[in-house]
């Protein structure tokens, strides 16, 4: 039964948290509605991870108050109060079953035995309710990642029946698997549920909310209705500034140059990979996940065994390994920048250099002089707009946004021909996105021969001259500048009928 929507379920009043004296998040105040959706943006290090984890009891407000159905909540109180969030980092245990997870917080039965069938009902129960074919003694660890997160939705629902907070909860979904999120938002808005949806990718903002808050270095800068908010006018409160449309690439000659040229590519996970890249080109590779394209990426690169021919500026490669292609100044950006890119523990400085210290480093007399280094590192940074106090600080400090960019600056500093992208802009915020989508240009442009992957098709379609559609291991499709077609490449990609060419 839907409560009254005349009065607001959760109000926040000037929520303020400091760390060692430093103001993180300044002054917070808003009214959340039964049934109400409200967006949360802003770019990275605005503010939004630390005000979720203070209205879900996560961290302690400096200052303010949070009250649902107009009781205060205290600090780690929420779950009480029926506030459960959903985090960007799933909490799930890959080896319990889906039963077991969902579960976990409120195990039922007495103190000493569990009721293992009461455990099966109320799972299924709940999964049945997110319309999810899904076994409750499924083992956590063999869900794809899209099942995942609605099992962790699952489990935050047992334990709020008010407030749900979801932190970027579609960065690992398919197209197909957002849209049933956003069919299950649907229904818990019917039921009543309050919600505050924090995202990056601002079309679904526009998609499942109603209304939205703006906070931009710790402040709310505007909030309201989302209805008449234009999404140019939403880019600019979040960043400061109006954002111009990325630069439109153009197209590339056909008499250009092969800079990589791929035949027959067969792998574990991909099949008959073949396709070419000019200098100067862009080439989108599209898919949903489980498509093949990473796994396609790290066999191209020497990083999975595999099978078939590459040539790099005409020339055919020998040696399949990461050495060789790094010599022939093919760099390749993983998907996971964190686990698999970056050194968390060192600094800026170490992190951008680490791809071409020879060129940076000059040597006098027995000693290795490091001037060369800071100074490249530094023009680096403000080449790519990095926003860091010095480039001495460690690359966990950062936002993700800038993570990322000291990544990509990593690999344009040993000056590339061909550079293979995974993901370049995931989880960044849309002024890191604009900035890096800018900077793809400026390289192609440069005459570097560029392979984008991606999960965000408007990403694609904004940054790509031709684009390849992936699907089982297998490309199954290539859209040229002038047939670019969302709903064609989505259906392509999606398609379970016999393989073709899009033409």
């Amino acid at each position: 039964m839907l409560q009254d929507k005349a009065h607001p379920l959760l109000s926040v009043r000037n929520l303020t948290k400091s760390f060692s004296g430093k103001l993180v998040v300044a002054g917070i105040s808003f009214d959340l509605y039964p049934g109400q959706v409200i967006g949360l943006v802003g770019e990275n290090g605005a503010g939004k991870s630390t005000s979720k984890n203070m209205l879900c009891g996560l961290l302690e407000p400096t200052d303010g108050q949070i009250l649902v159905n107009g009781q205060t909540v205290e600090s780690n109180e929420g779950h009480a109060h029926g506030i459960s969030a959903v985090h960007q980092e799933l909490s799930l245990f890959g080896s319990l079953t889906v039963a077991e997870n969902m579960c976990i917080g409120a195990l039922p039965g007495s103190r000493l035995r569990v009721d293992w069938q009461q455990m099966q009902c109320i799972a299924r129960e709940q999964l049945n309710f997110l319309g999810m074919d899904i076994d409750p003694d499924a083992a956590v660890f063999s869900l794809g990642a899209g099942q995942q997160q609605i099992v962790e939705i699952g489990k935050a629902l047992l334990h709020a029946d008010k407030v749900l907070i979801l932190d970027e909860p579609t960065t690992s979904l398919t197209a197909l698997e957002r849209e049933k999120l956003f069919r299950i938002l649907d229904k818990l808005k019917e039921r009543g549920m309050a919600i505050i949806f924090i995202s990056h990718f601002l079309e679904e903002i526009y998609r499942v909310c109603d209304s939205y808050i703006v906070l931009r270095d710790g402040h709310q800068v505007a909030g309201g209705a989302l209805a008449g908010v234009s999404r140019r006018k939403l880019e600019a409160l979040m960043v400061g500034r109006a954002l111009e449309e990325s630069a439109d690439h153009g197209d590339v000659s056909d008499t250009g140059t092969e800079a990589l040229r791929v035949e027959h590519l067969d792998s574990a996970d991909c099949r008959d990979i073949s396709f070419a890249v000019r200098h100067g080109e862009v080439v989108g590779i599209a898919g949903l996940m489980g498509a093949g394209r990473t796994e396609m990426a790290e066999a191209l690169f020497g990083l999975r065994p595999s099978t078939g021919s590459v040539h790099v500026q005409g020339a055919l490669l020998t040696e399949r390994s990461v050495a060789a292609m790094k010599a022939l100044d093919v760099c390749y950006l993983p998907e996971d920048r964190r686990n698999n890119g970056l050194f968390l523990n060192r600094p800026v400085r170490e992190n951008l250099s680490a791809a071409a210290i020879s060129r940076f480093i000059r040597r006098r007399l027995l000693k290795l002089g490091f001037a060369g280094e800071r100074l490249a590192t530094q023009t680096f940074s403000r080449a790519m707009g990095i926003s860091i106090p010095h480039i001495d600080v460690k690359v966990d400090a950062l936002s993700g946004g800038n993570q990322q960019k000291v990544l990509l600056g990593r690999w344009l500093a040993s000056e590339p021909k061909v550079l293979i992208l995974d993901e370049p802009t995931k989880g960044v915020d849309i002024g890191a996105k604009f900035d890096i989508h800018n900077r793809i240009g400026e390289i192609a442009r440069a005459g570097a021969a560029i392979v984008v992957i991606s999960s965000d098709l408007p990403e694609l379609l904004q940054v790509s001259h031709r684009i390849l559609v992936m699907r089982k291991g297998r490309i199954v499709g290539e859209f040229r500048r002038d047939q670019f077609d969302s709903v064609k490449i989505i259906s392509l990609a999606a398609s379970t009928g016999e393989e073709g060419l899009a033409t």
